[in-house]
């Protein structure tokens, strides 16, 4: 069992690795339970984390069958480790173990338990306490803590944990030291699920920065080594999030930064992420990255998919010009409303203003004929006060008019 390093694979090969994994552990951990004179070969804490951590190795390239093997790992361990020997944590790698245990989801009562054991573990105190504070929330007693240990000054199988769970209250205070921390973290542990969650966290605070050029390397960097992350999904909620704040939509310039990482995409979340900026570039009135954004997610796109129906609008209203009346005309046209939400729908109205006021003024092209169809009728307002005497008196005189023609056609008739 030691240094087990087992290489997943996803599918049907990676569950039954993780399971074998697995039970090949349970049944060095009952024994080691058994033996209260010591532990067997094999069966020592810090060997039992070098397994957790490579089974966090293949969550971090997307085996989702190594997440339900690291659960049942952890739960055996919070079972286990209560009842070894005091002996067992005066090894400094089974101390590290332990407080390495706690932060990657281990139970606090582990934890709590050897804060009490006599002779204290091999480790410094300080370490034990934060790692507790952390899980229970305690950030400003974690800093407290951690204040004077640098974790480049600690082995690097601990010092990574330290350095990420460091960076987490800075994230709202102070980003600079925040990025700061999660490098140590991806330096400290390269290709391990802490390298993972650091690089995440780095594109966020890049973000918060405004470091377009930090955002820009930092997420291809993840990319291309964490893709398949189970953990992907919160890469991708906040590289969607910073694209809004850092105004990529504001530029063709810094538009084009962009291009290398989203082909670092597949092809469904670069559809998603180009539809995403293209309505962004037309509600803060930039049409050429509108343009090209529509473009490249039309590309992506399914013809009779709701995508496709509002790429319509959005590329209708992204070339606002005379010569291409006639053409927006019968792209309008070809929409299927009934795929439309309310918002779209207003989309689509405000977008039928717009090319109408073109079309009319300050003269329409040629070779137009007829009017557009509006995508909605318009209500009458409930609120009449902004009608005057004036325009009330014309209207019943028009209505009496029509009532006269009326009665006089009937006449005629006759």
């Amino acid at each position: 069992m030691t240094g087990m390093a087992f290489m997943f694979k996803p599918g049907r090969t990676g569950l039954l690795l993780a399971l074998v994994l697995v039970v090949l552990l349970l049944r060095s951990a009952t024994g080691m339970a058994q033996n209260a004179a010591g532990v067997p070969a094999g069966s020592q804490p810090y060997e039992m984390i070098r397994s957790l951590q490579s089974l966090q190795e293949q969550i971090s390239q997307g085996n989702s069958h190594a997440m339900l093997a690291q659960r049942r790992l952890l739960g055996r361990m919070d079972t286990v480790f209560p009842d070894l020997p005091s002996e067992v944590w005066l090894e400094p790698r089974n101390a590290r173990a332990a407080v390495v245990h706690l932060l990657s989801g281990g139970h606090p009562r582990v934890m709590r338990g050897l804060l009490l054991v006599d002779p204290a573990p091999a480790i410094d105190r300080r370490l034990m306490e934060a790692s507790l504070a952390y899980v229970e929330g305690r950030e400003e007693d974690m800093l407290e803590l951690l204040e004077d240990i640098d974790p480049l000054e600690l082995p690097a199988s601990i010092g990574g944990h330290v350095a990420l769970v460091k960076a987490a209250p800075y994230l709202r205070t102070d980003p600079a030291k925040a990025m700061e921390l999660l490098q140590i973290a991806s330096l400290l542990m390269p290709g391990t699920l802490v390298e993972e969650a650091a690089l995440r966290r780095e594109v966020f605070v890049a973000g918060m920065m405004a470091d377009i050029e930090r955002f820009r390397v930092l997420s291809i960097r993840y990319l291309r080594r964490f893709r398949q992350s189970v953990y992907a999904g919160d890469f991708r909620r906040r590289f969607a999030l910073a694209l809004d704040t850092l105004g990529f939509v504001k530029s063709e310039d810094k538009f084009a930064l962009l291009d290398p990482v989203l082909h670092e995409f597949d092809a469904d979340s670069r559809r998603g992420l180009y539809l995403r900026l293209s309505r962004s570039a037309l509600l803060a009135g930039h049409l050429e990255v509108a343009r090209k954004a529509t473009a490249e997610a039309l590309e992506l796109s399914v013809e009779g998919t709701t995508e496709h129906e509002i790429l319509k609008i959005y590329l209708a209203a992204s070339r606002l010009d005379p010569e291409m009346i006639t053409a927006n005309r019968d792209l309008l046209w070809s929409i299927d409303k009934q795929m439309l939400t309310g918002q779209d729908l207003a989309m689509l109205d405000g977008v039928y203003t717009v090319l109408n006021t073109i079309r009319h003024f300050p003269e329409p092209p040629e070779n137009v004929i007829g009017e557009f169809n509006v995508a909605s009728r318009i209500a009458a307002p409930e609120d009449r006060d902004w009608i005057t005497t004036d325009m009330d008196l014309a209207e019943s005189l028009l209505r009496r008019t029509d009532k006269s023609l009326l009665q006089l056609g009937e006449h005629d008739d006759r």
